[in-house]
């Protein structure tokens, strides 16, 4: 089976506007701890932000703006998990959401 959405489909402008912030967060800082989340729609952008780094409205809403036009702009920034972090404390694995530092959990 294959998806084709259209390049202006939200959920594709979603992961355009999440990776614009992962690449934020690497010219901030050579080894951020970052995860993204972007719900889109009805002139509104959800995004929640848990990393080791700090984002603001200012440094967020340009990205938003470039990728997706104005829309209202709901930001939430938390610092990452404790558990997480210390997952990511060793090599680098890669995980079902893309590469990241830990063990994978064994069921």
């Amino acid at each position: 089976m294959i998806e084709k959405v259209n390049p202006s489909h939200p959920d594709k402008l979603s992961d355009r506007i999440a990776g614009a912030i992962v690449d934020l967060a690497y010219r901030k800082d050579n080894n951020p701890k970052i995860a993204v989340e972007i719900l889109l729609g009805h002139g509104n952008c959800h995004i929640i932000i848990e990393s080791s780094l700090n984002f603001t409205d200012d440094e967020i809403n340009p990205i938003v703006e470039r990728i997706a036009g104005k829309l209202n702009l709901d930001l939430q920034v938390v610092p990452q998990d404790v558990y997480l972090a210390g997952n990511q404390s060793s090599s680098i694995k890669c995980g079902d959401n893309g590469i990241f530092r830990g063990v994978p959990l064994s069921y």
